[in-house]
Order: structure tokens, then sequence, then C-alpha cells
């Protein structure tokens, strides 16, 4: 009837291209089936090995780490593209924003630091535990015990470790950035620790789906995860999608002794995530 479907009548072309949208985004029951069985291996193959390391060869927990992390990007089809690099000159705090669990993977790739989360994601069934090996350090993000969840962040820098923070708090559908949380950035607050610590902004965009379409509207949902929905659910969908290519910008490090306070630094660091998180969507 109609040789092309670029003829369609415009009512008929909407429905087409919902079918096609549809269609394009459907979980495949032979992909899902492969990466799970994948992703399972591949974590009971490492996870004893990474936990025997921390006792008997620490340096190689690193390289087992970053073999898990690469490995699930493969398996969730993540085409990870980076722009400016990680600091690695001395302890530093990465202030990303957040969009999904698979934030953890993308920048657990790119930068040898340890992750901070609220205290509940220890109790996750298998990703808490996880979190857990990985030393992740758990907060409560509850204002009256601030000073006990910087203790733990200051401790780390002392030790010359760097960690990666969410200030937003909580993950968002990837498209806009939440106020940062200034409470955990009294941790590099120059009158308090040593000054030889520097904070990193970092922006993270799901832009496109593996078909080359722009991962906005309904299809934002396919990689960010938030509000009510439910990780397994989630997990097992982003497994039997095509993929997608998230964009990582490194912005260059900021010193904490040139701001005020945790609050102005907050502000800068919310500001510049803002801004890269709008170019890459643009420019995706």
């Amino acid at each position: 009837m109609y040789e092309n479907y670029r003829e369609i009548p415009s009512p008929l072309q909407t429905i087409w291209n919902i079918l096609d949208d549809y269609a394009a985004t459907k979980t495949s029951p032979f992909r899902l089936v492969l990466r799970t069985t994948g992703f399972s291996l591949l974590t009971l193959a490492l996870i004893g090995p990474y936990a025997v390391s921390d006792l008997v060869f620490p340096k190689a927990k690193r390289p087992i780490a970053q073999l898990w992390f690469r490995s699930c990007l493969k398996l969730c089809g993540l085409d990870v593209h980076v722009s400016g690099v990680a600091n690695t000159g001395t302890p530093t705090l990465f202030a990303a924003n957040h969009v999904s669990y698979l934030d953890i993977l993308v920048l657990g790739s790119l930068a040898d630091a340890r992750f901070v989360a609220k205290r509940d994601v220890a109790s996750w069934p298998l990703f808490g535990v996880l979190a857990k090996l990985a030393n992740t350090i758990f907060v409560t993000r509850d204002r009256k015990r601030a000073v006990c969840d910087c203790a733990g962040l200051i401790q780390a820098f002392a030790e010359g470790q760097s960690l990666i923070l969410f200030p937003e708090g909580t993950s968002s559908n990837g498209h806009a950035v939440l106020p940062f949380r200034s409470t955990l950035f009294a941790a590099v607050d120059p009158k308090q620790v040593a000054t030889d610590i520097m904070m990193q902004p970092v922006s993270i965009a799901y832009t496109r789906y593996a078909d080359g379409r722009k991962l906005k509207g309904a299809l934002s949902d396919l990689y960010a995860w938030y509000g009510d929905m439910t990780l397994a659910d989630h997990l097992l969908s982003v497994f039997g999608l095509k993929g997608a290519v998230v964009e990582i910008t490194f912005m260059p490090p900021i010193h904490p002794a040139a701001f005020q306070n945790r609050k102005t630094l907050a502000r800068a660091a919310e500001t510049a995530v803002r801004g890269s998180l709008e170019r890459s969507h643009q420019q995706a």
C-alpha cells in the first residue's frame, strides 16, 4: 500500500513511530539470558580472588575490580565516552550527578576511588555485599550525624585515598541536576583538613540508545533509575536492551581553599556539573 513508511499520513505515522520505538527498545529474552548468565559467572569467578587479595596481595584489588567493572559495562551494552581525566596526583573528592546504579560501573572503571553511599545500600541483596567488599563508606546523610559521617571521609583522605560522592543524595532522570547537599563537602574544608585534597566535578550523561536515538522522554527511563523503580526489574531490562552511549566529563580539579566554605564549594560543583550535563545532551 505504502512503498515507504514516510508516506504514511500523519496519524498513522505517529502510531508507526510508537510501535517502532517499542520494537527497537523491547527487551530481548536471548540477550537477557546470555548477559544475566555472564554477569553471574563473572561475579562468582572474581568475588573470591577479590576478597582474598585484600589479605594476601592488596595491589591486586584494583585490577580485579576494574576487570569486573569493565566486563559489566560490556554486559550492559554501555559505550562510555570520556572527556578529561580523573585526577590522580592527590586525594580527590569526585562530585558527580547521579542517574542510576550503572553510574557505579562507569565511574568505578575510570577512577581508583572508594564510593560514598547511603547506609541502606549495605542491606541490598548481592550489591550490598559487593559494596562492602569494595570498602564503600556508608553514611546516613542525617545532619545530626554529619560529623560522624564526615569522619570516615576525612580518614580515607588522610590515608591517601580518593572518594566518589553523589551530592544530590538520590538519582534522577539524568536530564537535570538536583541541588547538591553540602554536608559532606565539610570533609574537604581546608579549615578542618589537609590542604592537599582536591575536588573534581564529574558529569554523567546517558545520551543515546544503541540505534542512535537520543535518550529523552520515556526513553530516558531505559537507563535512568530513580523514584519507585525496582532494582531487579530495571537491571533485567538493561541486560535485555541493545545498549547506550554514556558521556562522562571530568572537569578541571578545584582546590577547596579557593572557596569560603563547604556551601560555596558545593554550589560551584553543582554549577559545573549542571553546565557540563546540559552540553553533553545538547551535543549528543
